[in-house]
């Protein structure tokens, strides 16, 4: 349970709220609070990380909130990009990103400290929120309304003896409105300088009283929506930046090429080592008359970073920086007292959302291999015609040795433009409803407070994935033969079904296009049931105080059921093939807290308390697991208090990683150790053991001319992946202490800093690609090719003619989920805050100025793919998103009726890739990055006020290297890539 904080701290936290306020150590308004209660004996309140009742806000771990008027202020209509801003949260799925994902279009996740969505637990007043997405379990943010919000508050480690599964990293614990005396309507509309990417945002909120004031109802609803930002439309993105690969070290190149969308396709008609080849395109630059031979850095069997024919077509015009999406949420509130002690309650909630996902066209690869090969025949009946581009085309034809017939091929290359991007529409809705009560009683001389409630949940949607042909009709479509003089698809079966046949070399027709073309779609149910129990009170009074305890208990069953259409579960199609998964489980929970004072007000002891937290559960999947927390606070004098904290947690594993089918999925970040590129370049050692390992899996091998079919700049690796439901639990044990420092002798002054250790074990994942391609196979030489079961997960194709593209090439490589991986994540929190009315430093009013910096310094995040492996070190690099310093500062300058706040967001600089080494590319860090905001609210009247602002307002992008240069990875995200945005929003109450 989670109580509203006292009237009196809430008043202060909105006085010196700035956008983002993070209040992780006590701050001046804090401060002014706690003697507040002291001096009115104001009532006990729960604070996030607890259920045990106090007098006070201090918490032996540090608490972050961003206020309802810091969220307003923020100009943003996505709550996700607020708690962005803190330090101690990363980039997960958001808007710069999740339209390039398959299902999550338009979501927005918290991740604190980078350690996943999945092990942040997010709550609202103090309760589990539903998963929002059957494909990866984690919950959206979008679909809580944002004008009900009073605050959220973020504890980082150490909650999951108190809420369970799920926070391991932390929590974000989302608390609601539950009364207001009227009408308040609020709209907020923004857009860039370039009159793109606007959003808008309108609610309303309505409470009042009834039946004798023991009735209470807050009800409201809010729309918004975001319009989506393409790269082609910034010409500080586009059409972007690439490596040089050929170089050391590795520079920037800028492409010339910016805007071709050719439909036409590329023929390779020489094969062969690297300087071999040849290969053709149709030129569109000439009214797409002729047939013109690429250059030598564009006709390679892998295409070289200087390519720059601008014949070709180039993907970047199909790059989006920020997604579309549209949502509607609405909220009721009700409570009824029986009595002065017990009540009944009810919150409701509805939301439906809609997200757009923007792909680049389905494409075949000039090399081979990949999801959709396809090859032009010698007797094609559209290379035997009578215009330009095919006469021209035939005499290199024949030119580069081949003949006109079945058997003589050329790979095509080409992106399918003619089926248009393969876009996603996601459509998700959300009801969720709590009964449940509230109240008081005596027991043994001593007030019990109680609370228990029964939640439904049900998350629905479908998501549709347009333009993703049928890989088998377009190889028939494009086979094209002359028959009884007719043009017609050379495959008898294909024509009884219609085939319409495909001119590769002049343009298809509409009716090719419409048979080859398809769409896939998904439907997914998610359902969440919980009920609970809690009870707090005092049990004994010991001279520093009563001896706090709370304890409770809470049922929970998750359903999940996640289904694919027939034909795309078939992998017919160019999609992935998921199939239908479907799963559910239930856990059984108690918990149990108790605080107990030890010293107050003594010599070298103003406070001393110390606590313990434990939770026991029954999970119908894993079994028994225990977790538990100690805490221990120490104010030796009343200006400096010490904290620590010892916890650890759990983190079932979710329905996907449990029972998902196995299906394919693609990646292009393979590297095959058996290239002769890749094998030039490792070590001795490493080429012994290839020397006997890719010669076992491999006919003929010959490390010198070997090329295989995936790698940098080649078609993506197909990947066999799926769930087990042998998993176990993943533990973690995190450690965290600090002090508080509020001295006396300079008013409204404090500061804190905290370190922090996470060690997360057993984590759920997969073997990294390339350990397994390289240390668990390739170069393992303690057992043969053949005994080793790691190298069995990779199927080679020994002839190259089953989907290898090469003889020895890869098909795919089976990766299932498994209880293997470990992280260690370090650091140190550091906050200051310090204000001061302006009369009682200058002698004059010109308002109230609040000034506030946070930091987070995490020197480690290391990750250990495998036990007994050496760990790696991800922090302070572009691949984790965590950059070793990243702070936020805000001054606030508040008048009569006029308030000011400039902030700053600063992320320290980064480098490009933990796998390469100083000098290898050039740049190799990303730079200090800062992101200055300037905003503004005025107070028209009681009733009116109106804000703007500006974000970004010195126009930063992100860092000039490939690995960020769009903003639109999970780590890159973190940048602001749209430029600067202007808003403006109005708030009126009745």
């Amino acid at each position: 349970m989670t109580v509203v904080i006292r009237r009196a701290l809430a008043r202060a936290l909105i006085v010196t709220a700035v956008p983002a306020a993070f209040l992780s150590a006590p701050s001046f308004a804090q401060t002014s609070a706690q003697q507040t209660a002291k001096d009115d004996n104001l009532e006990e309140i729960v604070v996030t990380g607890s259920r045990i009742r106090r007098d006070s806000f201090t918490s032996a771990q540090p608490i972050s909130v961003v206020t309802s008027e810091s969220i307003r202020e923020s100009g943003s209509a996505i709550i996700g990009e607020v708690l962005l801003d803190q330090p101690n949260i990363n980039p997960a799925t958001n808007s710069q990103n999740s339209s390039s994902t398959l299902f999550l279009a338009g979501q927005t996740r918290a991740d604190i400290r980078g350690l996943g969505p999945t092990r942040t637990l997010v709550l609202m007043d103090g309760r589990r929120l539903p998963f929002t997405d059957a494909s990866s379990p984690a919950v959206d943010l979008n679909v809580i309304p944002s004008l009900m919000i009073d605050r959220i508050e973020t504890i980082a480690g150490g909650a999951s003896a108190v809420y369970g599964s799920e926070a391991v990293s932390g929590v974000v614990n989302i608390i609601m409105k539950k009364e207001q005396d009227g009408l308040e309507v609020d709209g907020q509309a923004g857009v860039t300088q370039d009159g793109d990417g606007a959003e808008y945002r309108a609610g309303f909120n309505w409470g009042g009283k009834a039946l004798d004031d023991r009735m209470n109802i807050l009800i409201g609803a809010e729309y918004g929506r975001q319009n989506k930002i393409m790269q082609e439309d910034r010409d500080e993105l586009f059409p972007g930046i690439r490596r040089d690969t050929r170089v050391t070290p590795q520079t920037i190149l800028n492409p010339t090429s910016r805007s071709n969308t050719s439909p036409f396709a590329t023929f390779q008609l020489i094969g062969g080592a690297l300087g071999t080849a040849r290969s053709v395109t149709r030129d569109v630059r000439d009214n797409g008359l002729s047939i013109v031979r690429l250059s030598a850095a564009c006709s390679t069997p892998t295409v070289q970073p200087d390519c720059q024919d601008p014949a070709l077509f180039y993907a970047a015009v199909y790059n989006n920086l920020q997604g579309e999406f549209e949502r509607g949420v609405g909220r009721l509130y009700a409570d009824y007292a029986l009595d002065n002690n017990w009540k009944l309650t009810f919150d409701g909630m509805y939301g439906n959302g809609r997200g757009y996902g923007i792909f680049q066209p389905a494409f075949s690869s000039a090399a081979g291999g990949g999801t959709m090969p396809v090859v032009l025949r010698g007797d094609n009946a559209f290379l035997a015609g009578n215009s330009t581009a095919a006469t021209q085309l035939r005499a290199e034809w024949l030119a580069a040795g081949k003949t006109f017939t079945q058997g003589s091929t050329a790979q095509v290359g080409k992106f399918w433009q003619e089926f248009g991007g393969r876009n996603v529409d996601a459509t998700r809705e959300i009801f969720k409803l709590t009964p449940g009560f509230e109240g008081k009683f005596q027991a043994f001389g001593r007030d019990v407070n109680t609370d228990g409630y029964f939640q439904y949940s049900e998350v629905t949607g479908d998501t549709t994935s347009l333009n993703v042909p049928n890989i088998l009709r377009v190889q028939q479509a494009t086979d094209a033969v002359v028959l009884n003089g007719q043009i017609v698809c050379r495959d008898a079966t294909a024509r009884t079904l219609g085939c319409v046949p495909w001119d590769l070399i002049n343009g298809a027709s509409r009716e090719a296009i419409q048979w080859a073309n398809a769409s896939s779609t998904t439907e997914q149910k998610v359902k969440q049931t919980v009920a609970g129990i809690n009870f707090a009170t005092d049990i004994i009074d010991l001279p520093a105080g009563p001896v706090g305890v709370a304890f409770g208990a809470e049922y929970r069953k998750e359903e999940s059921f996640f289904a694919q259409d027939a034909l795309g579960a078939t992998g017919a199609l160019f999609f992935n093939a998921i199939g239908t998964r479907a799963g559910e489980y239930s856990v059984k929970e108690a918990y149990g807290e108790i605080a107990v004072p030890l010293l107050k007000d003594v010599v070298m002891a103003k406070d001393l308390t110390v606590e313990f937290a434990g939770r026991a559960s029954d999970y119908s999947s894993i079994g028994n697991t225990d977790q538990r927390r100690y805490n221990l606070q120490w104010a030796p004098v009343e200006d400096v208090r010490f904290r620590m904290t010892d916890a650890t947690a759990v983190r079932a594993p979710n329905i996907v990683e449990l029972f998902a089918p196995q299906s394919r999925n693609f990646t292009t970040t393979g590297i095959d150790p058996c290239d002769r590129d890749v094998f030039r370049s490792a070590t001795p050692a490493q080429q012994q053991a290839r020397l006997v390992t890719c010669a076992a899996a491999i006919p003929n091998y010959n490390p010198l001319t070997f090329i295989s079919n995936f790698g940098t700049g080649r078609p993506s690796l197909a990947l066999l992946q799926g769930g087990n439901p042998n998993l176990g639990p993943e533990t973690a044990h995190t450690y965290q202490y600090g002090m508080v420092v509020e001295p006396r002798w300079i008013p409204n002054l404090s500061f804190s800093v905290d370190f922090f250790r996470y060690t997360i074990t057993d984590s759920v994942g997969t073997v990294p690609i390339n350990t397994l391609l390289g240390a668990l196979c390739h170069d393992d030489r303690t057992q043969t090719y053949a005994s080793n079961p790691f190298c069995a997960q990779i199927r080679r194709d020994a002839t190259g003619t089953n989907g290898g593209a090469v003889p020895g090439g890869v098909i795919e490589v089976i990766l299932l989920n498994q209880n293997i991986a470990s992280t260690k994540v370090e650091g140190w929190d550091y906050s200051i805050q310090y204000g001061f009315h302006t009369e009682d430093m200058f002698g004059k009013d010109y308002g109230t100025i609040a000034m506030r910096v946070d930091a987070t310094w995490m020197y480690q995040f290391a990750s250990q793919g495998l036990p007994g492996q050496a760990y790696v070190q991800f922090a302070n690099t572009i691949t984790n998103a965590t950059p070793e310093w990243k702070g936020n500062a805000s001054v606030r300058w508040t008048g009569d009726r006029l308030s000011l706040t400039w902030s700053t967001l600063y992320y320290g600089s980064m480098i490009a890739s933990q796998a390469q080494q100083q000098g290898v590319l050039a740049p190799f860090k990303t730079g200090d990055y800062f992101r200055h905001d300037l905003r503004g609210t005025y107070k028209v009247n009681d009733m009116v006020s109106v804000r703007g602002g500006i974000v970004n307002l010195f126009d930063r992008y992100p860092p000039a290297l490939p690995e960020v240069f769009t903003g639109t990875g999970t780590g890159s995200s973190q940048y602001d890539n749209r430029g600067r945005y202007f808003f403006f929003g109005v708030n009126m109450t009745l």
